[in-house]
């Protein structure tokens, strides 16, 4: 019986079976899971044998603070954060759900990195954090239909812009569930207030400190060589409804590469998620001409570095693009009615309708398709590069250096904590 049982465990047999995608995305997570759990641990035993130590590390209930990303994509706004914390040598968690963000290789012994897991799992991971300080850029949180809820375990749940953009462009209801707002700049408050009111919600804290990722752009502005053109235009497009590839598509442009214009074309990462028909669609119909670029870096840095102008619409690199290069922008606008479900429905004044009149031109599609060049140029000759930077200046707080007055807060905060 031995020997036919070992003869049988030799033969070549097919195997059939069928591993659906839910369950599919949970056994690649604990795999993942425990993969590094055993890197962790080697790595442990690793220093033991050198007789090397490690920086002592706090028990995972004594830690907290924690950082909530939605992954590579807002690397932006947390990198500078994270250097800031580490160098304060603040213990802190850092939580993503992509895993491919890039953040997730930090290495050191205060930053406690970790990938959620995919799709519902790592929502639910989301929803049950168990620090007392939950630091995100993440809008909607608890709203009815999102799928991340607040963490019963959340004492304060602290929100933080990754643009200049002002709320309107935000869904309903985004910041309704929030105890504290960290704010580019003082702008923000009165449109927040009035929701406040409009909703009868509780007032939260407010504290204008900045925006950590302009640090960071600030910074690869300055390591970058200057390679501006002088007919060069940065067509910078938001996402949805309220974008303009959406709204009017690239026939547009094409006038402009045939007048020797070079066009760099570059769509808003989450239209490349959820519009990639669209896109592709309009790279074809563009295919003919060499003067136009499609630009799908992570970064836009070197595109605006590139270009003499930028043609956007209600998009935050139109701010970018401004207080960063000191270069012109020409907005163009998008009805409201192509907006339904955003804040704006319930504000009577929109902070960023009059602050695209203080960075360049504002038009409508109607002109941009009559006169796209003379505008253009228009925009080129009337720029003042003295008043933006005075605009900036008025505008956005610590200009540069938010990551560090930011941790300066989120340090009190965590004193105040131990008095709990």
């Amino acid at each position: 019986m031995l020997f036919i049982l070992f003869i049988l465990l030799l033969m070549p047999a097919a195997l059939f079976g069928y591993l659906d995608p839910g369950s599919g995305a949970v056994l690649i997570n604990l795999l993942i899971t425990a993969a590094a759990a055993l890197l962790y641990s080697l790595k442990g035993l690793f220093f033991r044998l050198l007789g090397k130590k490690q920086a002592a590390q706090p028990k995972r209930q004594d830690i907290q603070l924690a950082l909530l990303s939605e992954g590579k994509n807002y690397r932006l706004s947390f990198q500078p954060l994270i250097e800031a914390l580490t160098a304060r040598e603040i213990h802190f968690a850092y939580y993503t759900l992509d895993i491919e963000d890039p953040l997730l290789k930090i290495d050191n012994p205060f930053c406690h990195n970790r990938f959620l897991g995919f799709g519902a799992l790592g929502k639910y991971r989301a929803s049950n954090l168990k620090e007392a300080l939950l630091l995100s850029t993440t809008p909607n949180i608890s709203c009815a239909g999102y799928p991340i809820k607040r963490s019963p375990h959340t004492h304060k749940l602290i929100h933080f812009f990754h643009s200049l953009i002002d709320l309107s462009m935000y869904r309903k209801g985004s910041l309704d569930f929030y105890d504290a707002v960290i704010l580019p700049g003082d702008y923000h408050i009165a449109p927040i207030r009035h929701l406040e009111k409009l909703r009868g919600l509780k007032e939260k804290e407010l504290i204008s400190l900045g925006a950590p990722y302009l640090d960071l752009l600030a910074e690869e502005k300055a390591a970058q060589t200057s390679i501006k053109r002088e007919k060069c235009l940065l067509v910078a497009s938001s996402w949805g409804d309220k974008g303009l590839l959406t709204y009017c598509g690239i026939e547009p442009f094409l006038p402009l590469a045939e007048k020797g214009w070079e066009l760099i074309i570059r769509p808003h990462p989450q239209d490349l998620k959820k519009s990639p028909e669209l896109i592709l669609k309009l790279q074809k119909q563009s295919a003919a001409k060499p003067n136009i670029i499609w630009d799908f870096a992570l970064s836009g840095a070197q595109s605006m570095q590139k270009a003499s102008l930028m043609l956007s619409d209600t998009s935050s690199i139109r701010f970018d693009f401004a207080f960063l290069y000191e270069k012109p922008v020409l907005s163009l606008e998008i009805p409201a009615v192509a907006m339904p479900g955003f804040e704006r429905d319930d504000l009577s004044e929109i902070w960023s309708e009059g602050a695209a009149q203080e960075i360049g031109m504002v038009i409508d599609s109607e002109t941009l398709r009559q006169d796209p060049e003379g505008y253009l140029l228009q925009t080129l000759q009337s720029f003042d590069a003295a008043r933006i930077r005075s605009y900036r200046h008025a505008l956005v707080r610590h200009f540069g250096t938010a990551a560090s007055a930011i941790v300066d807060y989120l340090a009190l905060e965590l004193e105040s904590l131990k008095s709990l």
